[in-house]
């Protein structure tokens, strides 16, 4: 398990054909359970959806049984006068790799308040 700061981006593994896609660029400050960063969620539709919010959140451990331990992470836009705003509650394996995202985000058109659940899976970022 990783020890004070890292950055990951998550991405969504289970979209389905025109469904909701989440990507996720976190800091993750494991030493203050702090997370911070920029979520997207896409769908490719008439009319696309593009929403990119920055959140940011609390981590927190969580052991069911002596070595079977999750990450919780749960975020949330700051600025909720754009008329958008989201919420992800990100539960992460213990090697922070793969994990199961709750996503909701409500939105200022007739789309309203959108709910979806997403497995997501650590991408590498691209090297300079």
């Amino acid at each position: 398990m990783p020890v004070g700061t890292f950055i990951v981006t998550y991405e969504g593994a289970s979209a389905p054909a025109g469904g909701y896609a989440l990507n996720l660029n976190l800091v993750v400050d494991v030493a203050h359970a702090k997370a911070a960063g920029l979520a997207g969620v896409f769908q490719a539709t008439n009319p696309p959806l593009d929403v990119k919010l920055p959140v940011n959140g609390s981590v927190t451990d969580m052991t069911v049984m002596p070595k079977n331990t999750h990450h919780l992470v749960v975020l949330q836009s700051s600025d909720k006068l754009l008329g958008r705003h989201i919420e992800v509650r990100l539960v992460t394996t213990d090697d922070w790799q793969t994990g199961t995202a709750n996503v909701t985000l409500f939105t200022d058109t007739e789309r309203g308040v959108i709910h979806f659940t997403t497995d997501v899976k650590a991408v590498k970022g691209e090297q300079a």
